[in-house]
């Protein structure tokens, strides 16, 4: 059985700035292209979009894949937060791909309002080898889905030393474990376990 160990990432409100060229080419048979370069780090939210200026020879001019950019595809100043990991202070974004272990909490009030919030009022979630789980979301197959009260499944402990199980107010939909992806395990005293 394979374990891995979770982290809890921690916004430090500080943002990371990257110029960003993209294209969705549909003369080219949908085909995406994407390229961006970190320009720096800032210690407040900033703008982004269409707001820096395009003479700047820092701007990607071609995508990995060898597509040169064009004057009229989309020039981007992207803005990330910075999250600094439990485990090791290293700074670090929400980004794609994600490690598994990766625990973080959705705190926009979209998040709590669309998923839910566990028992401590807050939406927990967390990198699976199979996608991202929102632990405090219904389960696809709740056997109470209009009870806003109870939880699918319920977590213990203060994140990321957690256990996810049906230990509470709960509903009969599966044993605690979690279906994301290709991804079948459990989420016990910290550490994802693979069934």
């Amino acid at each position: 059985m394979t374990r891995i160990k979770c982290f809890l990432v921690e916004p430090t409100g500080s943002c990371r700035r990257f110029l960003r060229r993209y294209s969705f080419r549909k003369s080219e048979g949908d085909h995406f292209h994407n390229a961006m370069i970190h320009l720096d780090d800032v210690h407040s939210p900033q703008d982004c979009g269409d707001n820096w200026p395009h003479d700047d020879p820092r701007w990607p001019t071609h995508c990995e894949c060898g597509y040169e950019f064009l004057p009229n595809d989309e020039w981007q100043l992207f803005v990330q937060s910075v999250y600094c990991r439990s485990d090791t202070g290293e700074l670090t974004t929400l980004s794609h791909p994600r490690e598994p272990g990766m625990m973080w909490y959705l705190d926009s009030e979209y998040a709590t309002d669309f998923y839910g919030v566990g028992l401590d009022g807050r939406t927990l979630s967390v990198q699976t080898p199979g996608g991202q789980w929102v632990i405090d979301s219904r389960a696809n197959n709740c056997t109470r889905p209009d009870d806003k009260g109870h939880r699918c499944w319920v977590r213990h402990g203060v994140p990321p030393e957690i256990n996810v199980d049906k230990a509470g107010d709960t509903c009969a939909a599966g044993a605690g474990s979690i279906m994301c992806g290709n991804y079948h395990g459990f989420l016990r005293n910290g550490y994802l376990e693979e069934c």
